[in-house]
């Protein structure tokens, strides 16, 4: 009988991100829990349909917790990579709440943790001279208050905003606060656990991007395109989300 941790991500079909990102940060967990069992799981099913026409077959969270409990797990530890708690994690991952499955909430969650927004400053580090825009992910369906309280905490030089159109802060409103500041170099970082479209298209793409926008409104821009769960520094933040779970009991 062994406890296990399932690590349970959103999911991509780039077998370098899988390997850079979810491979390494389960391989972590396993080097610092050694006396539990590391599976992971995806909670998208387009990721998982579209790996399976490769014949890689990865899980949804519910399918691995009941492999578990078939083999005899009576703890599970569910792990999301998912920054916020947002429709992924309350769809796909807290449903699967239960007496043997404890949920550890996402990184970002309410209140903010001030070690949290200091580990993504530490990741993107911007110059002197350049202003700083987190971009997160945001949502169509429910606007979720991570983004502006993670706003607040940031400083002036740091301005958060979301993809989705619908959702606030947008492009709009960050381009106001660049005004305030009187900015005319940005850095612009993924806040985001893993990059992927989101920046080749959304970010840094050629079209319609916050880069090419940003860039034609006159400011001087550079991206950085890894997502956070590509520094150790970051992914350490998981692992000890895991040690305060397991010393708690």
């Amino acid at each position: 009988m062994v406890d296990a941790i399932i690590l349970a991500s959103f999911g991509s079909a780039d077998d370098s991100i899988r390997e850079k990102i979810f491979d390494k940060l389960a391989a972590e967990i396993k080097e610092n829990f050694p006396a539990y069992e590391v599976r992971q799981a995806f909670t998208s099913n387009f990721m998982i349909k579209k790996l399976s026409r490769r014949g890689i077959f990865i899980p949804k969270p519910a399918e691995e917790i009941y492999k578990l409990r078939v083999k005899g797990s009576k703890r599970i530890i569910l792990l999301p990579t998912h920054l916020t708690p947002g429709e992924e994690f309350d769809n796909k991952i807290k449903i699967c709440a239960a007496e043997d499955v404890e949920i550890i909430p996402p990184i970002m969650s309410e209140p903010i943790d001030k070690k949290i927004l200091a580990t993504i400053l530490d990741c993107f580090k911007n110059d002197t001279d350049e202003d700083l825009i987190l971009i997160g992910h945001g949502s169509p369906h429910r606007h979720n208050p991570v983004y502006e309280n993670l706003q607040r905490l940031a400083g002036d030089k740091v301005h958060v905003g979301v993809i989705e159109e619908n959702d606030t802060p947008n492009f709009v409103d960050v381009v106001k606060r660049l005004k305030i500041s009187r900015a005319d170099k940005i850095l612009l970082a993924p806040l985001l656990f893993n990059g992927g479209v989101h920046v080749t298209e959304d970010i840094a793409g050629e079209k319609n991007s916050w880069q090419s926008k940003l860039s034609a409104l006159g400011y001087k821009v550079r991206v950085i395109r890894e997502g956070l769960g590509s520094y150790k520094n970051f992914r350490e933040l998981y692992v000890k989300k895991l040690e305060e779970r397991l010393n708690a009991r």
